[in-house]
């Protein structure tokens, strides 16, 4: 497995794993209800490269569908509020980890490419691993060493990794938006990432 962009690529492998997908892209989405394939809150999301769901389990289901009516949960939702975490229609390689909140947790979004080496013809599908945040947060100790963080480049690091927008950013600091912009792109430029989203993926990929 390498990592592509902040983004990992993995092949399928065997001739099982390739009669799996095509039984799965022939059934259409499968999605579990919340209380079903729950492990350690850890939410496991399939898609294609449009980010249409083929597969959920439960905790997927249960953290992207948080505040919203069971009867509304159906593949359409989901596939919007994938698009909505990794602020993009389709996947692409430069869709990197991303913070998100769901009601007041905070949960990281993981993507990996799929691709498999037997059949070049069958388009890729890209997984999505949906995990909660630490409670104290990110230990930003290391990466302000190797990146030279101020300290207020710091605190704005952790609001980030909270979900927040710049004004609510700019709220907690008692800072302008255009101040907590320029922070963001000091950041950007110590770290060598483009997005928000990319400064987050480097911090907790590595």
């Amino acid at each position: 497995m390498r990592v592509l962009t902040e983004t990992r690529r993995t092949t399928l492998e065997g001739t099982s794993g390739d009669s799996s997908r095509a039984r799965l892209a022939q059934r259409g989405p499968v999605l579990r209800s919340p209380s079903a394939g729950v492990s350690a809150g850890v939410g496991f999301f399939l898609a294609d490269v449009s980010l249409k769901p083929l597969y959920a389990n439960g905790a997927a289901v249960q953290i992207l569908g948080y505040g919203a009516e069971a009867a509304s949960q159906g593949a359409e939702f989901l596939q919007e509020r994938i698009r909505s975490i990794l602020r993009a229609e389709r996947f692409a390689l430069e869709c990197s980890t991303t913070a998100f909140l769901s009601g007041k947790r905070r949960y990281v979004c993981r993507p990996f490419l799929l691709e498999s080496p037997q059949n070049h013809a069958r388009p890729p599908m890209v997984a999505l691993v949906l995990e909660r945040c630490p409670r104290d947060g990110l230990d930003l100790s290391e990466a302000s060493r190797r990146y030279h963080l101020s300290r207020r480049e710091r605190e704005t690091i952790q609001h980030l990794m909270r979900g927040l927008t710049t004004k609510e950013v700019a709220e907690c600091m008692n800072v302008s938006p255009n101040t907590v912009k320029q922070f963001v792109r000091l950041i950007m430029t110590k770290m060598g990432v483009t997005t928000r989203s990319g400064i987050i993926g480097k911090l907790l990929v590595g």
